[in-house]
Protein backbone atom coordinates (compact mmCIF):
# COMPACT_ATOMS: atom_id res chain seq x y z
CA UNK A 1 0.00 0.00 0.00
CA UNK A 2 1.04 3.29 -1.11
CA UNK A 3 1.79 5.90 2.30
CA UNK A 4 0.34 9.36 0.97
CA UNK A 5 0.73 10.96 4.11
CA UNK A 6 -2.49 12.37 4.20
CA UNK A 7 -3.41 15.62 6.15
CA UNK A 8 -6.18 17.37 7.62
CA UNK A 9 -6.02 20.79 8.96
CA UNK A 10 -9.18 23.04 10.14
CA UNK A 11 -9.96 26.03 8.50
CA UNK A 12 -12.94 27.02 10.18
CA UNK A 13 -15.08 25.39 12.45
CA UNK A 14 -17.03 24.35 9.49
CA UNK A 15 -14.06 23.94 6.96
CA UNK A 16 -11.01 21.30 6.56
CA UNK A 17 -7.95 21.48 4.16
CA UNK A 18 -7.29 18.27 3.32
CA UNK A 19 -3.99 17.21 1.00
CA UNK A 20 -1.52 13.89 0.52
CA UNK A 21 1.63 13.71 -0.57
CA UNK A 22 1.49 12.17 -4.34
CA UNK A 23 3.88 9.73 -5.23
CA UNK A 24 5.31 12.37 -8.17
CA UNK A 25 6.15 14.87 -5.40
CA UNK A 26 3.67 17.29 -5.17
CA UNK A 27 1.53 18.02 -2.52
CA UNK A 28 -2.16 18.46 -3.70
CA UNK A 29 -4.67 19.88 -0.81
CA UNK A 30 -8.48 21.08 -1.46
CA UNK A 31 -10.92 22.64 1.20
CA UNK A 32 -14.39 21.25 2.39
CA UNK A 33 -16.69 22.84 3.64
CA UNK A 34 -19.71 21.29 5.78
CA UNK A 35 -22.74 19.94 4.16
CA UNK A 36 -20.99 20.86 0.30
CA UNK A 37 -20.60 18.50 -2.45
CA UNK A 38 -17.23 16.58 -2.53
CA UNK A 39 -14.23 18.99 -2.73
CA UNK A 40 -11.55 17.65 -5.44
CA UNK A 41 -8.26 18.44 -6.60
CA UNK A 42 -5.63 17.07 -9.60
CA UNK A 43 -2.12 16.91 -9.46
CA UNK A 44 0.03 17.44 -12.27
CA UNK A 45 0.93 13.77 -12.67
CA UNK A 46 -2.72 13.05 -13.40
CA UNK A 47 -3.86 11.51 -9.80
CA UNK A 48 -6.77 12.85 -8.71
CA UNK A 49 -7.92 13.69 -4.89
CA UNK A 50 -11.62 13.82 -3.20
CA UNK A 51 -12.82 15.02 -0.07
CA UNK A 52 -16.46 14.56 1.22
CA UNK A 53 -19.43 12.37 1.24
CA UNK A 54 -19.44 9.79 -1.35
CA UNK A 55 -15.49 11.32 -2.10
CA UNK A 56 -15.13 7.81 -4.30
CA UNK A 57 -17.47 8.76 -7.40
CA UNK A 58 -15.67 11.77 -7.68
CA UNK A 59 -12.45 10.78 -8.81
CA UNK A 60 -12.09 8.78 -11.99
CA UNK A 61 -9.33 6.37 -11.91
CA UNK A 62 -8.66 5.26 -15.82
CA UNK A 63 -7.01 2.23 -16.72
CA UNK A 64 -3.63 1.29 -14.55
CA UNK A 65 -5.10 4.21 -11.77
CA UNK A 66 -6.40 2.24 -8.59
CA UNK A 67 -8.45 4.23 -6.33
CA UNK A 68 -7.86 4.11 -2.61
CA UNK A 69 -10.25 5.27 0.32
CA UNK A 70 -9.53 6.91 3.87
CA UNK A 71 -10.70 9.49 5.95
CA UNK A 72 -10.24 12.38 8.17
CA UNK A 73 -11.46 13.57 11.34
CA UNK A 74 -13.77 16.89 10.27
CA UNK A 75 -13.62 19.74 13.02
CA UNK A 76 -17.13 18.79 13.25
CA UNK A 77 -16.25 15.63 14.49
CA UNK A 78 -17.42 13.22 11.83
CA UNK A 79 -14.92 11.03 10.03
CA UNK A 80 -14.85 12.27 6.59
CA UNK A 81 -14.27 9.89 3.60
CA UNK A 82 -11.02 10.85 1.24
CA UNK A 83 -10.00 9.30 -2.10
CA UNK A 84 -7.85 9.26 -4.55
CA UNK A 85 -6.83 7.80 -7.76
CA UNK A 86 -3.55 6.97 -7.96
CA UNK A 87 -1.99 5.89 -11.31
CA UNK A 88 1.79 5.03 -11.90
CA UNK A 89 3.29 8.75 -13.09
CA UNK A 90 5.92 10.40 -11.50
CA UNK A 91 8.82 12.91 -12.33
CA UNK A 92 11.80 10.67 -12.10
CA UNK A 93 12.14 11.00 -16.08
CA UNK A 94 15.95 11.97 -16.74
CA UNK A 95 14.17 14.06 -20.25
CA UNK A 96 11.05 15.44 -21.73
CA UNK A 97 9.84 14.92 -25.36
CA UNK A 98 8.62 17.89 -27.64
CA UNK A 99 4.96 18.80 -27.04
CA UNK A 100 2.77 16.13 -28.90
CA UNK A 101 5.03 13.12 -28.40
CA UNK A 102 4.64 10.58 -25.47
CA UNK A 103 7.16 10.20 -23.00
CA UNK A 104 5.41 7.36 -21.36
CA UNK A 105 7.28 4.35 -23.00
CA UNK A 106 3.92 2.09 -22.18
CA UNK A 107 1.71 4.92 -23.46
CA UNK A 108 -0.53 3.52 -26.47
CA UNK A 109 -1.29 5.69 -29.30
CA UNK A 110 -4.01 8.48 -28.45
CA UNK A 111 -1.84 10.19 -26.00
CA UNK A 112 -0.44 13.82 -25.82
CA UNK A 113 2.25 15.61 -23.97
CA UNK A 114 1.08 18.11 -21.18
CA UNK A 115 3.11 21.34 -22.71
CA UNK A 116 3.84 22.47 -19.29
CA UNK A 117 5.09 19.61 -17.69
CA UNK A 118 5.99 17.09 -20.02
CA UNK A 119 3.27 14.20 -18.54
CA UNK A 120 1.75 11.54 -21.14
CA UNK A 121 -1.60 12.97 -21.10
CA UNK A 122 -4.73 10.59 -22.37
CA UNK A 123 -6.51 13.55 -24.65
CA UNK A 124 -9.95 12.36 -24.01
CA UNK A 125 -9.12 12.25 -20.23
CA UNK A 126 -8.39 15.37 -19.56
CA UNK A 127 -11.18 16.97 -21.73
CA UNK A 128 -13.25 15.52 -19.84
CA UNK A 129 -12.08 17.06 -16.95
CA UNK A 130 -12.28 20.08 -18.12
CA UNK A 131 -7.66 19.92 -18.32
CA UNK A 132 -8.03 21.32 -22.02
CA UNK A 133 -7.18 25.03 -24.01
CA UNK A 134 -7.37 25.98 -27.46
CA UNK A 135 -4.64 28.33 -28.67
CA UNK A 136 -4.15 30.30 -32.30
CA UNK A 137 -6.73 26.96 -33.66
CA UNK A 138 -4.70 24.50 -32.05
CA UNK A 139 -5.65 22.02 -28.38
CA UNK A 140 -3.98 21.29 -25.69
CA UNK A 141 -4.48 19.34 -23.07
CA UNK A 142 -3.27 18.99 -19.31
CA UNK A 143 -2.18 16.77 -15.97
CA UNK A 144 -4.12 19.17 -13.62
CA UNK A 145 -5.33 22.46 -13.13
CA UNK A 146 -2.00 23.97 -11.94
CA UNK A 147 -0.41 23.52 -15.33
CA UNK A 148 -3.36 24.23 -17.23
CA UNK A 149 -3.71 27.40 -15.44
CA UNK A 150 0.07 28.10 -16.54
CA UNK A 151 -0.44 27.11 -19.82
CA UNK A 152 -3.57 29.82 -19.67
CA UNK A 153 -1.53 32.94 -18.90
CA UNK A 154 1.19 32.61 -21.14
CA UNK A 155 1.09 30.05 -23.78
CA UNK A 156 3.44 31.54 -25.79
CA UNK A 157 6.15 30.62 -23.05
CA UNK A 158 4.91 26.50 -23.36
CA UNK A 159 4.83 27.19 -26.78
CA UNK A 160 8.35 28.46 -27.68
CA UNK A 161 10.28 25.88 -28.70
CA UNK A 162 13.11 26.35 -26.41
CA UNK A 163 10.73 25.94 -23.55
CA UNK A 164 11.61 22.45 -21.74
CA UNK A 165 8.90 21.18 -19.88
CA UNK A 166 9.29 19.96 -16.35
CA UNK A 167 7.87 19.72 -12.82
Amino acid sequence: MLDLQLTAETVQADTVKAGYSCPCGCTPATTYRRGSPAATEGCCCGNEFAVGPDAESHVHAPTGFQVLTDAVLAPWGDRLPVAWAIGPSTHDEPEHPAVGQSHDPGAGAGTTTDPVCGMAIDPEVSRSTGLHSRHHEADYFFCGKGCKLEFDEDPERYLDPSYVPSM
